[in-house]
């Protein structure tokens, strides 16, 4: 009996197999998983604090798992704060650059420091959709949800749709397609090409 038990892995090498396996489970090889495999099920199936060091282990995990999407939370509502006051600050830059006019050659005029220099830059071209249900379905793009035995059955009877559907479907406006067509000097209908648009630039 006593040399049976001796057979059992002792708490702190299940442990810290435990651990080493986990921390470097994408470079462990399948005999070496196995191997801590039947160790792992001797110590679970001869001792009950083994499994509830296991469970503790769990636990640990689960709540590493709920702090880091807490600190995510935290950190997204950060970086988008910090977006805000960057979109608001640079606002006001702009203000004043604009508020001080063109100089002779038309250009906005800097904002010169002694380390750096505030100017006003023009941005790439982009899309406004003036009005959404009027850009033309050849600009849009759909995307459909509906149950994966549905979709199987109607790839099937692509040519008879004579049955019920139960789908939901996103309707959106490709703007690189309208940008495209709108910079080949053609109108889109609900859209238009922003050329004027400036953002703040720093030197």
């Amino acid at each position: 009996m006593a040399a049976a038990l001796a057979l059992v892995p002792t708490l702190f090498d299940l442990e810290e197999s435990l651990t080493a396996l986990l921390d470097t489970q994408d470079m462990v090889a399948p005999d070496d998983e196995q191997a801590f495999l039947t160790d792992f099920e001797a110590a679970l199936s001869t001792a009950t604090d083994k499994r509830d060091r296991v469970a503790g282990r769990l636990a640990k995990l689960e709540a590493q798992q709920a702090y880091a999407a807490a600190e995510i939370k935290r950190l997204q509502a950060f970086k988008r704060s910090a977006e805000a006051q960057q979109e608001r600050l640079e606002g006001y830059v702009t203000y004043v650059i604009q508020r001080l006019g063109k100089d002779a050659k038309g250009k906005w005029r800097k904002l010169e420091g002694n380390s750096s220099t505030l100017a006003l830059k023009a941005c790439p071209a982009s899309v406004e959709i003036t009005s959404e249900a009027d850009v033309p379905l050849d600009f849009k793009r759909c995307t459909v949800t509906m149950a994966a035995a549905q979709w199987v059955d109607l790839l099937l009877a692509v040519d008879e749709l004579g049955f019920s559907l139960s789908y939901q479907t996103d309707l959106a406006v490709d703007k690189v397609a309208v940008k495209s067509t709108l910079q080949a000097g053609v109108e889109v209908a609900g859209a238009k090409l922003v050329t004027d648009k400036t953002t703040v630039g720093r030197k």
